[in-house]
């Protein structure tokens, strides 16, 4: 139970945190017939959201290496309900942006980061499962939200939904307190039969339970030192100069590119093609769950055959199932479910290996901030395809150019994970003489 209530906590607050956030899909065009806004006015919201969350997010990843995570999680969690209770007023676009720029953007952004850190440290060296398993929560909330909202907004309107979503924020505030409860959580390697018969000394603190998939705890570290720098090895500046860093966060930018471009346009996309409001809608909810699926699954297999294999797989299982997306209409209805099926379990694979991957390569004292610092690449990614999206649909009426930059955007993040992802050398090497100084 010590072992497993923390992530389950962060499963559940995940999941409302994100839930609300994700049907904004179905939202948008509430927003804009109230409104009477083009299409491009109607993601200003949405962009607004992504850069906010971008640009607070190295404060909040620094906030966290200061501050009790529990706080800060509490805090985020009441500015969530905040937020959805200023867009049920909002009477113009203007208080919808306020709202999802100021108060969803932060509190979202306090929740992920906050998630990630607490789960990441607590997990250490088995971050892969445990993060997957955290990040399924919005998977699921946003699969189980999307059918639900779709039938419940036609009928008490967006602005009735929209403080329900308010309450709803507020149900994570005791689930805040399961994930952070206990310390870091440690999970011994099984002993081989070569090592069972010998003698075993204390473990050192922090040694052998936390074993990573790269070749140390701050992996960045051993790129050589800038000519006439005199950092420590794990300093922040350090760190955030190195070519690796600077190759992983652009790797992260095409991710946020992938993710957003193609669920939030293919609802719409499906519709545009002739397929059926409320089995798009359907289609959406099974990408979330393949999405969960692909979360656990992904995760849990980077963890044992590297970040770098599942992750090439994967990048590979967005492009199959994205291109099924496109090219599906009305007549091609299994092709749509194939395609958001396959595409939802590769980018939830890719979600908890890219976070497992930072884990490895920059885990230490200040992974707070060096992830807060990583964490404005998604939302610079959904910025650029999203405001894209909604710019070329107006001028040529189809979201192909969306497709387009979601194929380049798996490219980057391929050769960003090949070219500076953690390495899987010598692990069991490591492993096997951890083993034989653990106390019996």
């Amino acid at each position: 139970m010590r072992r497993t209530v923390p992530v389950l906590g962060a499963f559940v607050v995940g999941a409302v945190a994100y839930a609300p956030l994700y049907c904004y899909p179905l939202l948008a065009p509430q927003f804009e017939a109230t409104f009477h806004a083009a299409r491009e006015l109607g993601q200003m919201p949405w962009t607004m959201f992504l850069l906010v969350s971008a640009l607070c997010s190295p404060l909040l990843g620094r906030a966290y290496d200061v501050f009790d995570d529990r706080i800060l999680l509490l805090v985020g969690a009441v500015l969530l309900a905040v937020g959805w209770l200023v867009a049920s007023a909002a009477t113009d676009v203007a208080f919808l942006i306020a709202a999802y720029g100021v108060f969803l953007a932060i509190g979202v952004q306090l929740v992920f980061v906050g998630t990630t850190t607490a789960i990441a440290r607590r997990y250490a060296g088995v971050a892969g499962l445990a993060l997957g398993v955290a990040y399924a929560g919005p998977g699921i909330g946003v699969a189980l939200a999307l059918p639900v909202a779709a039938g419940v907004i036609p009928d008490i309107g967006w602005r009735s939904t929209a403080v329900i979503f308010a309450v709803l924020s507020l149900v994570a505030l005791p689930f805040v307190w399961l994930m952070t409860t206990g310390a870091a959580v440690l999970v011994p390697a099984a002993r081989s039969s070569s090592t069972a018969a010998l003698p075993r000394a204390p473990t050192p603190s922090g040694v052998g339970l936390h074993e990573t998939s790269a070749p140390g705890a701050i992996a960045a570290s051993q790129e050589p030192l800038p000519p006439g720098s005199r950092s420590r090895p794990d300093a922040l500046r350090r760190t955030i100069r190195t070519r690796r860093f600077l190759i992983l966060l652009i790797g992260a930018v095409g991710i946020g590119c992938i993710d957003e471009g193609v669920f939030q346009t293919s609802s719409r996309h499906a519709i545009s093609q002739g397929i059926d409001a409320g089995f798009a809608a359907t289609l959406l909810a099974l990408q979330c769950y393949a999405y969960v699926v692909g979360q656990v699954v992904g995760g849990g297999l980077s963890d044992r055959f590297g970040r770098r294999f599942i992750g090439l797989l994967c990048a590979g299982l967005i492009v199959v199932g994205a291109s099924a997306i496109f090219a599906s209409d009305g007549s091609l209805l299994a092709l749509a479910v194939a395609g958001n099926s396959i595409y939802g379990f590769g980018i939830g694979a890719t979600i908890a290996i890219r976070s497992a991957a930072f884990s490895d390569v920059f885990g230490g004292h200040n992974f707070g901030a060096i992830f807060g610092i990583t964490a404005i690449a998604y939302p610079v990614g959904g910025i650029i395809v999203m405001n894209a999206g909604g710019i070329m649909y107006d001028r040529i009426g189809n979201y192909w150019p969306v497709y387009a930059i979601a194929m380049f955007s798996v490219v980057a993040w391929s050769v960003a994970l090949v070219a500076a992802g953690p390495r899987h050398h010598g692990l069991r090497k490591r492993l096997r003489s951890v083993r034989a100084r653990m106390p019996v």
